[in-house]
């Protein structure tokens, strides 16, 4: 039972509630049960259920206390919170927000895409629900839902305005907020089967309460903190949301007004509100939010009921406009590792891959085999990653990734300056790539070093894997083929581009694959085309790789390298190098604490995520191992030079690779 009731006057109100809970659950869409999970709550999610609790109350206050509620108020009641839970939905899209009650929000797990379409299909869900309750109250539903998009439009329409008043803020509280609540009462009372009057009297005590619990909630938002929330603060003001705090103050404080005209940094938004709350103004602004709590309390004095039980409901709408609940933020665990440079492979594996980079001709000295770009990328600290399921795969999922940097460099080599050496190379990466590794096409390191892992590789994986993972590879060398035609010609994407060219040559459909033969699992095709497990893909790539680009931006401008985000920026807008890096180090830190809060989620999502034979702990370690080693590059040697390594010769690699299209096509397996 929430701890402000008193369970003398409502003995059932806890029981009730259950019985909400109970018809609450997420939308289900025939024949998809993965997408359930896109409106359902995580399992200790705990809600206060304020409006579902208001609706009971209600229907207590005009029958008799002392009984359970009849099915109909529970239905009206969980309607009337599905439709509140829906807008929230929306709310966090609108207002680009990462968490709910401390944990990741919808938008940000799913996309904003899905999570509108998943808000619509919570308020629609609410709206079949009042019209089974009948045409008073779905009639009711529709104004309050009505009313809350009404308010939220003059809301959205004086975002920025400095000379915002107030009776507009209060005209999209009274819509945006206040509305459902009304609503919460209203439905409650129709249940009751009462006279107009008293029905019109708790709709109104809900309506002013609304206003009430709106102003101190945007009161808390200058005021307290995020852990004390459960969700950031002082996300009004930069958002140009100007409350009645904001309004007062800047009515008497010139400097806060200027403030206001414009967006605000972070910095000066944490200005402003010192400036708000030395005002005096949020005092006032509670005193306003008291008058409102006072005429809610008023509209139930003329109501002939229990007097204990009114006061008991005026007595909880009092406690809870105080929404602060410490300690409900979940911290989120960085998945970045610390630096710790060179102790992320046992001595027996550093010394299989430089025998093996010898061997193959890769390398031609020791010197070459500890070459920074290669070996120094994947020297990734032990304790990031699972251990791998046997040593031999372990070696050859290292030596994969080793040889995707060697193939990586061969196209990105800024010596490659001939067009038609670039395709040549392509057309024999090709064919190498479709070789018999019993036969090998032609000599050489590279077809070497491919002919002694593909066997490997393969082992123990299935033919559709097979073919998956070579036809990406092939794809690979088609998005490296064009980027280096790109640079030879000079061409820099615009900003809107930058993401699928990068993507085409991010190889993270062979990361993936490594990580599989690493784990000796293969990733079920109905988890990869998971809308989250989609999501936090891109996520994880785009931070990975604009990460990479901020950090080796100096060596991208020298070798003229066409997909680095910050050249894209310079290129497009004009500005400056400092200007462009700043505004790229913002994107990333938005998009890491969207990865950050994805792969918070992601464990639980496996755990119900039906079809994955009790495997999903499994695969969500290797999609946060994967994020791991991603995030982990800007940090690796891969960007240092060493005083060991020495650089190979690309060219002479190369040269044993070309397939000019004069030469005949080679023999198929």
């Amino acid at each position: 039972m929430p701890r402000e009731i008193d369970s003398a006057v409502f003995p059932h109100l806890d029981a009730d509630l259950d019985r909400v809970r109970d018809v609450l659950g997420p939308v289900r869409l025939e024949g998809r049960p993965e997408l359930t999970t896109l409106t359902d709550e995580w399992p200790d999610t705990s809600r206060r259920l304020v409006r579902p609790t208001l609706t009971l109350l209600s229907y207590y206050l005009l029958t008799d206390p002392a009984a359970p509620a009849d099915d109909r108020v529970v239905r009206a009641a969980a309607a009337v919170e599905l439709l509140h839970v829906g807008s929230l939905y929306h709310d966090d899209v609108i207002d680009h927000a990462y968490e709910r009650r401390g944990r990741p929000s919808v938008n940000v797990v799913w996309g904003s895409h899905m999570a509108v379409l998943g808000g619509d299909s919570v308020m629609l869900t609410s709206v079949r629900m009042l019209a089974e309750l009948g045409q008073r109250e779905v009639l009711a539903g529709a104004m309050a839902g009505e009313q809350m998009c009404a308010g939220m439009v003059v809301e959205a329409a004086d975002l920025y305005v400095a000379s915002r008043g107030e009776q507009s803020y209060l005209d999209a509280i009274d819509g945006k907020t206040a509305a459902v609540l009304s609503l919460a009462c209203r439905v409650g009372a129709m249940q009751a089967g009462r006279h107009d009057d008293a029905e019109e009297a708790l709709a109104l005590f809900g309506r002013h309460f609304g206003l009430a619990y709106q102003l101190h909630d945007d009161i808390l938002d200058l005021t307290s903190t995020a852990e004390e929330m459960g969700k950031p603060v002082n996300a009004d003001l930069p958002a140009g949301i100007y409350t009645l705090p904001v309004i007062r103050a800047a009515a008497r404080d010139r400097d806060l007004a200027r403030l206001l005209r414009r967006t605000m940094t972070r910095e000066q938004a944490e200005r402003a509100r010192e400036l708000v709350i030395t005002s005096g103004a949020v005092d006032e602004a509670r005193a306003r939010a008291d008058e409102f709590m006072d005429q809610a309390a008023g509209q139930l004095a003329a109501v002939p009921v229990d007097p204990s039980a009114r006061h008991a409901m005026i007595a909880y709408a009092r406690s809870i406009l105080d929404r602060r609940t410490p300690g409900s933020a979940v911290p989120q665990q960085p998945t970045r590792p610390s630096r710790a440079h060179g102790d992320g492979l046992s001595p027996q594996l550093a010394q299989w891959l430089k025998s093996w980079l010898v061997d193959t001709g890769l390398a031609v000295s020791p010197a070459e085999a500890d070459y920074h770009r290669w070996t120094g990328a994947i020297r990734i600290p032990a304790q990031t990653l699972a251990p791998a399921a046997d040593a031999a795969r372990e070696q050859t999922a290292y030596g994969m990734a080793v040889l995707v940097l060697v193939w990586d460099d061969l196209f990105e080599d800024p010596q490659l300056r001939d067009p038609e050496a670039v395709t040549a190379l392509r057309r024999g990466m090709v064919a190498m790539l479709r070789q018999d590794p019993e036969t090998p096409w032609r000599s050489g390191a590279i077809p070497t070093a491919w002919a002694s892992l593909w066997p490997r590789l393969r082992e123990g994986r299935t033919t559709r894997w097979q073919e998956r993972f070579l036809d990406g590879i092939e794809e690979w060398f088609e998005a490296a083929e064009r980027e280096a035609h790109h640079r030879i010609n000079g061409y820099i994407p615009a900003t809107a581009d930058y993401l699928p060219l990068r993507m085409s040559t991010s190889g993270i459909e062979t990361a993936l694959a490594c990580m599989e033969v690493r784990q000796d699992r293969e990733l079920p095709s109905k988890l990869r085309n998971h809308p989250v497990i989609r999501r936090l893909e891109e996520l994880a790539f785009w931070v990975t790789f604009v990460e990479n680009d901020l950090v080796g931006l100096d060596q991208d401008e020298a070798d003229q390298v066409p997909y680095n985000l910050v050249r894209a920026v310079r290129h497009e807008t004009g500005c400056t190098r400092r200007e462009a890096v700043e505004q790229v180090q913002r994107q990333v830190a938005e998009q890491r604490a969207q990865l950050e809060a994805v792969i918070h989620y992601v464990p639980a999502l496996l755990r119900v995520l039906p079809g994955l034979s009790g495997r999903g702990k499994d695969y969500a370690k290797m999609y946060v191992d994967m994020t791991s080693v991603g995030l982990w590059g800007r940090e690796s040697d891969r960007y240092e030079q060493t005083s060991t390594s020495a650089a190979p010769d690309l060219e002479r690699l190369r040269r044993e690779v070309y397939f000019r299209a004069d030469e005949p096509a080679p023999i198929a397996p």
